[in-house]
């Protein structure tokens, strides 16, 4: 059983953050393998007392992670309640909408796709023709169920590849096209009040990408089209370290710096077909599904791991080190990509809400200070959200809720303001009149 935790534990973390944390989690369980062998030493007493007292830690410890793990499936499970808001799950609005004869799936997001493997790598359940498929939006052309942050559910209709745009945008020269997470996707306000609709950009914009999600949509979407202006919006809050370092486990999406794709805009309807099939049956069987991001397996790392009570007790996470390194080569790819066809590429950063209302730690102005410095070093145009928005008059009216959150209806106006405001400072105009 120890060695099991010393391999369970030491493949959730050794290849996220480097010799440190490796030595901390495989060699914790191998020094307790060690004691209990010298503990057969001691006398038949002390034996008795040395077990009693290693068995109450193990199980205080983990009937504390276990508290831990009810209490986040809690909150989630009432998210929306404290707003007055919908408690359902997003399964559970689509079942209900199919009920009333309504097409309607959850909006599913790539990252929560990835499931972990034993060795380590995180892949795709989806197969397509033998290969594996890692759809970047949702389900096309269907009744989307989003979120329920402010307190009913949003819903939009997805474009024909899954994504938050009027399908007709498809159909007509793309001057900007914005990438992103949960932020640009439009969590959680009517997709009318989206900064990438207030722009007139083509979104692409899904909630958990990071930087390589983001590159992939990118490359996968944007060649055909050619926008003049490509907005990357960065959040501050968890592409680095959170988003990358789960990325980079996935070998499909590490091979886009290879310059391998999916083909997915050319083969839209195998991969949602797979997508369609696999959510249904998600539906079918567990309609009050809680998402995570990495499948069975990777719950069971976290548990063993005690992931919850590390981030509690603020020790090493589960995302290890921000790979500054990594972020660069993704951003001077997409610059590249960009540049194939003679368009901008600027790198829009959103502060997390401390950087907003105040109470940041130096962690993150240090995070800042390196995206920055990486922005230059690659030669990528920088506009920094965060002095603006600090300075905004009413500070709370920017989120869905004024205790913070995604940004709300104002938050989303402001930052389309903000952009648009630079874009024509520098002679850009968005309708191309």
């Amino acid at each position: 059983m120890a060695a099991l935790a010393a391999f369970v534990v030491s493949r959730a973390d050794m290849l996220l953050a480097g010799t440190g944390r490796a030595a901390l989690f495989l060699g914790a369980p191998l020094v307790g393998m060690a004691l209990c062998l010298a503990a057969l030493r001691l006398p038949a007493t002390a034996r008795s007392s040395f077990a009693l007292v290693l068995v109450s830690a193990v199980v205080a410890t983990y009937g504390f992670e276990g508290y831990l793990v009810m209490l986040q499936l809690q909150a989630r499970a009432e998210g929306g309640r404290a707003e007055g808001g919908d408690t359902r799950t997003k399964y559970e609005v689509a079942r209900d909408l199919r009920a009333a004869g309504r097409i309607a799936y959850p909006a599913v997001f790539p990252a929560y796709l990835l499931q972990t493997g034993f060795d380590g790598k995180l892949r795709s359940p989806l197969v397509v023709n033998g290969r594996e498929v890692l759809p970047l939006g949702g389900v096309g052309g269907v009744e989307t169920v989003l979120c329920n942050e402010a307190g009913p559910y949003i819903t939009y209709m997805a474009d024909r590849y899954g994504f938050n745009n009027p399908d007709s945008t498809w159909d007509r020269p793309t001057r900007i096209a914005t990438v992103g997470d949960s932020f640009t996707q439009g969590v959680c306000v009517e997709p009318e009040g989206t900064y990438s609709r207030l722009l007139d950009a083509l979104n692409l914009g899904s909630s958990g990408a990071g930087p390589l999600i983001e590159l992939a949509a990118l490359k996968e979407y944007l060649p055909s089209r050619k926008p003049a202006v490509v907005l990357w919006f960065f959040y501050e809050g968890n592409d680095l370290p959170g988003d990358l370092a789960i990325e980079k486990k996935s070998p499909l999406l590490m091979a886009y710096l290879d310059g391998h794709d999916q083909g997915l805009s050319s083969h839209a309807g195998e991969a949602d077909a797979a997508l369609r099939h696999y959510i249904d049956a998600l539906i079918a069987a567990e309609p009050t599904r809680v998402e995570t991001t990495a499948g069975p397996l990777q719950d069971a790392i976290s548990f063993v791991g005690l992931a919850r009570l590390r981030a509690a007790l603020h020790l090493p996470s589960a995302t290890g080190e921000s790979d500054y390194a990594l972020f660069a080569r993704v951003l001077d790819d997409a610059k590249r990509s960009v540049a194939s066809w003679d368009g901008r590429l600027l790198l829009v950063y959103i502060p997390t809400e401390c950087g907003i209302l105040g109470g940041c730690d130096r962690a993150t102005e240090t995070l800042r200070a390196r995206v920055r410095d990486i922005a230059r070093d690659v030669g990528v145009e920088l506009i920094d959200l965060t002095p603006m928005l600090a300075g905004y008059p009413d500070r709370p009216a920017l989120f869905t809720r004024r205790t913070g959150g995604h940004f709300g209806t104002v938050g989303n106006r402001v930052v389309a303001d903000a952009v648009r405001a630079r874009l024509q400072a520098d002679g850009f105009n968005a309708t191309g009149n």
